[in-house]
């Protein structure tokens, strides 16, 4: 058993798409602060520059729901920094809508942001990636465990996921992994849900039990997954296929008027 491991990204380039914020933010931090040279890429400059003034690192302004974008932006992040040891994925566009009422393009709209754009960067990562380099793709605790009104988003993740396995088939030279990740209370997760539908499905996730007791934070999350990446680039013989992360307590059974209080803050 190894004794005494220091974890560090030394010497490793590291490119995280949806770095601007919340657990893709969290996450490229701590990576630099273990040593990796980051490119942090988001569609916003400014949340970026702002990113990359808390540890180091560059940035690219990029929106990965354009292929050709997609594409040129991976090409540019390893022109900066030389090549590719790990990519991690962790953008993601959520909608409320029950299947009943869901419009085309709020299908259309998750699926080129969750899963034609991941392929998009997947397409231009492979190239430029070192063998035995890592690639992570991040998806959500709604695949398989059902919340009504997250049916698009949550069949974008699980389309998201078989990329993943196919990505592993193909290029067995790399280590490919699913990083699926529980409720986080700080992210911009319900940003853009319609609150009065919003309220109206939280009393129906409390019944199914689908809201856990504690919520995780980004930091948290950032930290957990930057270790895991470093750990699986200092160990080449582990090949990870899902890390999977939620909260602590199990279900919430807690005073629901301050949970929707919660959501409504969140929602703005």
């Amino acid at each position: 058993m190894a004794e005494n491991v220091s974890l560090s990204l030394e010497g490793k380039k590291c490119l995280v798409v949806g770095a601007s914020a919340g657990i893709g933010k969290a996450t490229a931090i701590d990576l630099a602060r273990l040593g990796g040279d980051v490119v942090f890429v988001g569609r916003s400059q400014e949340k970026l520059d702002a990113a990359i003034a808390v540890a180091g690192g560059r940035a690219l302004s990029a929106d990965i729901s354009d292929p050709e974008a997609a594409v040129q932006m991976v090409n540019d992040a390893a022109k900066l920094l030389g090549g590719l040891d790990v990519v991690l994925i962790c953008v993601g566009v959520s909608r409320l809508g029950l299947v009943q009422d869901a419009a085309p393009d709020l299908w259309k709209e998750v699926f080129e942001t969750n899963v034609i754009g991941p392929a998009m960067v997947v397409k231009g990562a492979v190239k430029h990636l070192s063998p035995g380099g890592y690639l992570g793709m991040m998806s959500s605790e709604s695949v398989g465990m059902p919340y009504p009104g997250l049916t698009p988003y949550a069949s974008s993740k699980a389309a998201l996921e078989e990329v993943v396995r196919g990505v592993r088939a193909e290029h067995p030279e790399l280590r490919v992994s699913c990083v699926r990740v529980g409720a986080t209370g700080d992210t911009e997760f319900a940003r853009d849900f319609d609150p009065e539908l919003a309220m109206e499905l939280t009393q129906v996730w409390v019944k199914r039990g689908n809201i856990p007791a504690h919520n995780m934070t980004s930091e948290s999350l950032g930290g957990t997954i930057a270790r895991f990446i470093a750990t699986v680039m200092q160990f080449t013989d582990i090949d990870p296929y899902t890390i999977d992360l939620r909260g602590t307590g199990g279900p919430f059974f807690g005073d629901l008027n301050e949970l929707m209080a919660h959501y409504a803050e969140q929602m703005g």
